[in-house]
């Protein structure tokens, strides 16, 4: 076979199912069902056709390449809205702790089929993308959501920020991915829900204002903090400016 035959860029969608190894082997088996009819319901209710991508599943997860020619708008607009809608019929009835909650993540890149799987950077790009921080972190940050989409930076610019979907740009948030060797900025959207003020675990902590940080009592805790102010010459030679507190 020639060099570069077999390469072929493919749009690509990456499922996991959120907390599954916390499961039990009875819900492990539902749960698996449950991905695979939910994903069915989805394309089914917006025309496109799941036999025709080629899927790989991983147990709470699958990775599917989609055929070439497949439209990216229909996949990032409709795919998804419907997924949001096919998973709360499938956790309507259900307690809040057997609730199925999804992870996708979608992006364009090289794929190509291997001896044990499909390979390529594209690929890689996209499993790295569903098990990243942000996109885990969306899920905690709002319990009562039972999707967070997470697309990459190419499918953002191409495909959303182009007005090609009647998703607003404004919906998604800006993030940094940085999981194993792959680190590239992908924008997220929870469905239903404003991302732009969530507390992500992927975040920096939050800048502790200047002074010194003292605690008093359970749960209480004060802030001191010394100024010195000097007018004119001083013969500071072995001096110690500012505040000692007791051990």
């Amino acid at each position: 076979m020639a060099r570069g035959t077999d390469f072929s860029r493919h749009l690509l969608i990456s499922l996991d199912v959120q907390g599954y190894g916390g499961r039990d082997d009875r819900q492990h088996a539902s749960i698996q069902s449950g991905l695979l009819a939910v994903a069915d319901t989805a394309a089914l209710r917006c025309g496109l056709d799941r036999t025709t991508w080629h899927r790989q599943g991983a147990g709470d997860g699958e990775l599917a390449i989609l055929p070439p020619g497949t439209p990216e708008p229909a996949v990032v607009d409709d795919y998804v809205r419907e997924l949001a809608a096919a998973l709360a019929d499938h956790n309507h009835d259900l307690a809040a702790e057997a609730r199925m909650r999804i992870r996708i993540a979608i992006h364009h890149g090289v794929a190509m089929p291997g001896a044990n799987g499909w390979t390529g950077q594209g690929v890689v790009g996209v499993s790295r993308l569903v098990d990243s921080a942000p996109v885990r972190g969306a899920l905690r940050a709002f319990p009562d959501a039972d999707l967070a989409v997470l697309v990459s930076r190419q499918i953002y610019t191409d495909v959303v920020a182009q007005r090609h979907t009647s998703l607003k740009p404004g919906e998604f948030r800006e993030v940094v991915v940085r999981q194993k060797e792959f680190t590239d900025v992908a924008w997220l959207r929870v469905p239903g829900h404003d991302v732009h003020g969530a507390r992500l675990s992927a975040d920096p902590p939050p800048a502790e204002p200047a002074g010194t940080r003292v605690t008093a009592g359970a749960g209480q805790h004060y802030r001191a903090e010394a100024i010195t102010v000097v007018n004119g010459s001083v013969d500071a030679a072995n001096a110690v400016f500012g505040i000692k507190h007791g051990s």
